[in-house]
C-alpha cells in the first residue's frame, strides 16, 4: 500500500477469524490391550534378533513383529486428534466474546502487537507497541476488531543519556570561563565539543528513530507471523469440554485508519 504508521491517528485491526474444533479421543481399554501386546512382541523380536542360534525363531518372530506394529500403528491412527472447521453458531459466538473479555486473551494480545524494532534497524531496545481501547467481534464477517493507537517507544538509556550529556557540555563552559588560560584550553575543549558532537552524531544517524517510515504492510506481515505461531499450537481456547477443545484461529491480519 505504501501508507507508513502515523502516531496522531486512530487504527483499526481487523482480524480475519475461523473456530476449529479439536476432538480428543481417549484410547479404550481393548485399544491399551492391543498396544502392550505388540510392544511384547517387539521385545520378543529384539531378544530373537540377537541370539544367532535361532534364527528361524527370529524370522517367526519377526513376522509376528510386523503384524503387531500394524495393529500399533492402527491403534495410534484412531488416538490422533481431528480438528476441523466448525460453523459460526450463536453458542460459538458468546465463547469467542467472552473470551475476547478475559485478561487471559488481553495479556495475550498485547505481548503480539508490541513488537521490537531491533532488527528494523532502530536503536536496541525500542518498539511499536499498540494501545488498544476496544476489542469487539464482528459476527457478520467474522472479525476481530481492535481500536487504538500506535506508540513509538524508544530506548531507555535514550531518555538517560540526554540530560547527563547536557550537565557535562555546561560544566565544561563554566570551566572555561574560568581558567586562566582561555586561549590554549579553548582550542582543546572546542575540538573535544567537537568529537563529541560528532560521535552522538554518528550514533544517531546509525538507527531509525521515530521519524522514520514504519510501512503499514512490513507491520501487517509481523503480526500475520505472530499469530501463525499461536494458531500452531492452538492457543486461543474458547472453549473446553470433556472431548474436544473450540479454539480461536486467526487467519489475517488487516490495519486501517480508524
Amino acid at each position: 500500500m505504501g501508507a507508513s504508521i502515523s502516531f496522531d491517528s486512530k487504527y483499526r485491526l481487523v482480524l480475519d477469524t475461523e473456530v476449529e474444533c479439536i476432538s480428543v479421543n481417549t484410547p479404550s481399554l481393548n485399544k491399551t490391550s492391543t498396544t502392550d501386546s505388540s510392544r511384547k512382541s517387539k521385545k520378543d523380536v529384539r531378544h530373537c534378533e540377537h541370539d544367532d542360534h535361532r534364527s528361524d525363531d527370529g524370522s517367526g518372530s519377526e513376522s509376528g513383529s510386523e503384524s503387531g506394529s500394524e495393529s500399533g500403528s492402527g491403534s495410534e491412527s484412531d488416538t490422533e486428534n481431528k480438528i476441523y472447521t466448525v460453523k459460526i453458531t450463536p453458542e460459538i459466538v458468546s465463547y469467542i466474546r467472552s473470551y475476547l473479555r478475559k485478561n487471559e486473551f488481553l495479556d495475550e494480545f498485547d505481548l503480539i502487537t508490541e513488537i521490537d524494532l531491533d532488527d528494523y534497524d532502530h536503536a536496541p531496545g525500542s518498539a511499536l507497541v499498540f494501545n488498544s481501547d476496544s476489542i469487539v467481534y464482528i459476527t457478520n464477517n467474522q472479525t476481530i476488531e481492535a481500536v487504538g493507537e500506535w506508540e513509538y517507544l524508544p530506548p531507555e538509556d535514550e531518555v538517560k543519556v540526554k540530560p547527563t550529556t547536557k550537565s557535562k557540555l555546561s560544566s565544561k563552559s563554566k570551566s572555561k570561563s574560568n581558567n586562566r588560560h582561555n586561549d590554549s584550553h579553548s582550542e582543546s575543549d572546542g575540538e573535544m565539543d567537537d568529537d563529541s558532537h560528532a560521535n552522538g552524531t554518528t550514533s544517531r544517524n546509525k538507527y531509525k528513530t521515530e521519524e522514520d517510515d514504519l510501512p503499514v504492510s512490513e507491520i501487517e506481515n509481523i503480526l500475520k507471523h505472530k499469530f501463525d505461531e499461536y494458531n500452531k499450537g492452538h492457543e486461543f481456547i474458547i472453549h473446553e469440554s470433556k472431548n474436544s477443545l473450540l479454539c480461536l484461529k486467526i487467519n489475517s491480519v488487516e490495519i486501517v485508519k480508524a
